[in-house]
């Protein structure tokens, strides 16, 4: 037998040794076997190509006879192993390779100057070589909690079931063994990507590391399959660690963020422009700007003036309400404006919500608005403004797109959706520049004193209520400016805004005539409610099934043990099982549980949307819960919270927050788009909050996922149930869109916990050519029936990408 080491490279986690051997590929086999005693497996491939002529392998620097292999080792620089060939069955090894870090960069780097061709070509060799072999490869690191992260890898092998065992370990770059806690998130039988006809089973692992840059191996063996291996590098480490943060970051902390302003913001050229079409406007709007001041920064309460006098819409009045008492410098300002639009009203100094009613009871134009002393606004800020109020002259309530002014630098945008109750009754996402109609005003009581701090939460809560429609403007029009004075830096500068807040959402509720408890959050100036429902209503979970018994118990389980909802039943609809224990446990759950009952869909195949329809027809309390059999319940008050918000009467679907077992959010509400769907905040850590708190406190979007997924009966059985001509995909999607066509809210309940083992049923759709072109024929259907009714910029502000969960600046 002939083996000769030919050369050798380095790169992707993995050293390559070439060989050149006369024994066929599947005959001998390879071996990283450490001083300790510890073996981790090599992986061997063959060089060139069947059918390759002579002068081919001339080329590739072969020997007559002898044809070129490949051995892929794991690629460790704190420790040196030999790295043996054998035969196969064979004890002695035919041929020992040592491997030590040093020696192996040198050689590594001479392969790459006096062979380039060959290193290329030996290089990720195992990548172009996949088809019928185990393979290993990680596909992201991402942050959990402070110190962790999650490593999601891939082990993919040949098989036909998915009961092979497979086992998996970590080592370190020393070869010792990490004890890392583990969890399979999908485990399922795909089409072999280079044969069809094959099959292979791919398992999603993830891995809880600590949150340190560092060597990790990854041996993976099944049962009846080589073992392989991927090996992540410290460098790699953090790239796959920033390449997460990179992908989850929303449009606040996006470091272009000035750049993208100063490309978007107001020309001179452009507000010369919107004077002259302004002079073409017939009766235009009176604006009110009332401003409170009280001893503010002279310099700051200068910039504010100069920002209102650039105005291109120059028809409105400023009235300040000076409460500053004896302060010359504030006194110098005002009195040096010289601008018969600006009015000075000095005042006794009272709370600040009486101070502002003074200055709107002032306020002599169709609509006022209201601006904080130390802040500015951009030019065009009133322009456009009034242009939306000539687009929809029932506008009674608008708002805007700011950021934070930082000692000259503006920063942390906040790009806000369109109108969102829920988002509101959480906190005052609308702050600046609250603009209200006389319209409005007239027909709602001015904010108190107790609720100062908070007054303009108060007024608009109180105005929202009455408001025939409420816009934001999405364009970035106000600065709030960053001191020590003010909330954007110090919450605590305020400490009384906090109850005020809390009282301004209690009366909200109590004018709306819902009974519920508002409560402080672990965040600032952020509320949280318990609805109170004069008695449980009726709850029917559906819960679709076909055998994996395994994880349909776990389900059940859950569901039955952590649930402190009494008033629930669950039916489970049977579809088309076939293994005789999934029936044994149906007649089991049924005798120990009276509130679990089975029923049989009679249909054949798979139709997501005619098992739920079926599931529903046979039970009868006022709300359905659609639950996926791969679900888990993390809490345990679920039902009390989903259940609360249908106190509301214009809330129609509710939805949870689901979990991957790793800690990383699979679902955050659903976003639709003119052609793709997709959910929020997705592979955020559980703990982040998203993009304005969105996956902490309660909001208003286009969708739940149906993998939990709450709804009104009567309103279920008005818009015609699941549409089943969407078998598969995007029915859920479908039925909330049909509920907001009918005028109610879609409410993601981030309160509302589990965890969700995504594809562990039915797997993905892309790795079967059948399922994958049925899902492309039903998303096709989706589209042509709602791409004209999917609005841009109502739930994701259309300065955002509108294709896009994590609220991504639109450049």
């Amino acid at each position: 037998m002939t083996v000769r080491v030919m050369a050798l490279c380095r790169g992707d986690g993995k050293g390559y040794i070439r060989i050149n051997s006369d024994q066929p590929l599947g005959e001998i086999e390879a071996k990283a076997e450490s001083s300790s005693g510890t073996v981790l497996p090599c992986a061997i491939y063959h060089l060139g190509f069947p059918g390759e002529d002579e002068i081919a392998q001339q080329r590739l620097g072969e020997e007559s006879g002898l044809e070129s292999r490949v051995i892929a080792v794991p690629l460790l620089d704190d420790v040196s192993f030999m790295v043996r060939v054998y035969a196969v069955g064979e004890e002695r090894p035919i041929l020992e390779i040592p491997f030590r870090p040093f020696a192996t960069k040198i050689r590594s780097r001479l392969t790459y100057h006096l062979h380039p061709e060959v290193a290329h070509q030996m290089r990720g060799i195992d990548q172009r070589r996949l088809s019928g072999d185990t393979y290993v490869y990680v596909v992201g690191i991402y942050p959990v909690d402070e110190n962790t992260v999650s490593c999601r890898f891939h082990v993919r092998f040949p098989a036909s079931t998915t009961e092979e065992r497979c086992t998996v370990a970590l080592y370190d770059s020393s070869l010792n063994r990490v004890d890392a806690p583990m969890a399979i998130l999908e485990d399922s039988l795909i089409s072999d990507p280079r044969d069809p006809s094959r099959h292979m089973r791919e398992i999603v692992y993830a891995a809880q590391l600590n949150d340190n840059p560092q060597t990790v191996c990854i041996v993976a063996e099944p049962e009846h399959h080589g073992a392989n291996f991927a090996c992540v590098l410290p460098d790699m480490f953090t790239g796959f660690r920033t390449a997460a943060l990179d992908f989850t970051k929303h449009a606040s902390y996006d470091e272009g963020y000035a750049r993208w302003f100063e490309q978007h913001r107001a020309t001179l050229a452009d507000v010369n422009n919107q004077r002259k079409t302004c002079g073409t406007w017939e009766d235009a709007p009176l604006i009110s700007i009332v401003i409170v001041v009280f001893r503010p920064p002279t310099e700051y309460l200068q910039a504010l003036i100069k920002s209102l006098r650039a105005q291109s819409y120059e028809h409105f009045e400023v009235i300040f309400v000076n409460v500053s008492g004896e302060d010359e410098r504030v006194d110098d300002v005002l009195a040096n404006i010289h601008d018969d639009r600006f009015t000075v009203l000095a005042a006794e100094n009272k709370s600040i919500a009486e101070n502002t009613n003074i200055g709107i009871q002032a306020a002599h134009g169709d609509y006022v608005a209201f601006i904080d002393h130390d802040d500015v606004v951009e030019p065009d800020i009133l322009y456009r403004y009034v242009s939306v109020i000539r687009e929809h002259p029932q506008t009674d309530l608008l708002y805007c797109d700011e950021d934070l002014l930082d000692n000259g630098t503006y920063r942390w945008p906040v790009f806000k959706p369109a109108y969102n109750e829920d988002l509101l009754q959480s906190y005052n996402y609308v702050t600046h520049m609250l603009m209200v109609s006389r319209y409005v005003l007239d027909r709602v009581e001015l904010s108190p004193a107790d609720v100062s701090g908070a007054q303009d939460y108060d007024l608009t809560l109180k105005c929202a209520e009455q408001a025939r429609e409420i816009h934001n403007v999405p364009f970035m029009l106000y600065h709030w400016r960053m001191h020590q004075a003010s909330t954007s830096t110090n919450p605590d500068s305020k400490p009384y805004a906090q109850e005020a807040g809390r009282l301004a959402v209690s009366r909200h509720y109590k004018r709306c005539g819902i009974a519920a408890d508002v409560k402080d959050s672990e965040l600032p100036f952020r509320y949280r409610t318990v609805y109170h429902l004069d008695e449980q209503p009726k709850i029917n979970i559906v819960i679709p099934t076909k055998d994996h018994v395994d994880a349909l118990a776990c389900c059940l389980e859950s569901v039955l043990s952590k649930t402190t909802y009494h008033n629930y039943d669950i039916t489970l609809v049977e579809n088309n099982s076939e293994e005789k224990r999934t029936f044994e446990y149906y007649r089991t759950i049924q005798e120990e549980h009276s509130n679990v009952s089975v029923v049989t869909w009679p249909g054949t195949g798979f139709n997501y949307s005619a098992i739920c329809n079926y599931g529903a027809a046979h039970s009868n309390g006022a709300l359905i819960l659609f639950l996926n059999n791969d679900t888990e319940v993390i809490s345990p008050e679920w039902l009390e919270s989903m259940v609360g918000f249908f106190a509301r009467p214009e809330v129609g679907v509710v939805g949870a927050k689901l979990l991957y077992h790793d800690g990383l959010v699979q679902h955050g509400g659903v976003w639709a788009s003119m052609d793709h769907c997709g959910h929020y905040g997705e592979l955020l850590s559980h703990n982040d909050g998203g993009y304005m708190e969105t996956l902490r406190y309660p909001t208003d979007c286009a969708a739940v996922t149906g993998a939990c997924q709450m709804i009104r009966r009567d309103l279920f059985d008005k818009i015609g149930g699941l549409d089943e001509s969407l078998a598969v995909v995007l029915n859920d999607v479908d039925l909330c869109l049909k509920a907001d066509q009918e005028g109610y809210l879609v409410v993601f309940d981030p309160q509302a916990v589990l965890y969700h083992n995504e594809h562990t049923s039915r797997g993905r759709d892309e790795q079967d050519v059948e399922k994958e072109l049925r899902a492309i024929n039903e998303q096709a259907r989706f589209y042509a029936k709602w791409n004209r009714f999917l609005k841009r910029g109502r739930f994701i502000n259309s300065n955002l990408n509108q294709y896009d969960g994590h609220f991504k600046i639109r450049w």
